[in-house]
């Protein structure tokens, strides 16, 4: 989990710098945007990797009463379309990319907050 916590911090700075370079360099360098741009989707996909990966199967809480799947998956589901927006963001209009990346951070503390996920 920790390794999540670190993505969702470069992230934060991608994004923040990603902001500042709209703001300060407008359409002027569309090569630097582009390549800060890259860099956030990079981090977002590698993110994304870590979140599914974080999920695994275990066979021996099979029998008798599962673990909290549902709310696990619930979990993931948000993050995966809180990453969907990152995405978007990224691609299009940077101004709102750092509160958007703030409020996916939350996200992703409560979720790592609450231990390593384990599906029934």
């Amino acid at each position: 989990m920790l390794r999540l916590l670190q993505l969702a911090q470069e992230l934060d700075w991608q994004a923040m710098d990603l902001n500042r370079a709209g703001e300060r360099l407008g359409a002027a360098t569309d090569e630097a945007i582009e390549s800060r741009q890259r860099g956030v989707l990079a981090t977002a996909d590698k993110i994304q990797r870590e979140l599914l990966a974080s999920v695994r199967f275990d066979p021996l809480r099979l029998v008798g009463v599962g673990g909290p799947i549902s709310d696990t998956l619930d979990s993931l589901g948000e993050l995966l379309l809180a990453l969907d927006k990152i995405r978007q963001e990224a691609s299009g209009g940077v101004n709102s990319l750092p509160s958007t990346v703030r409020s996916f951070q939350g996200l992703l503390k409560g979720y790592c907050s609450d231990g390593a996920p384990m599906a029934a």
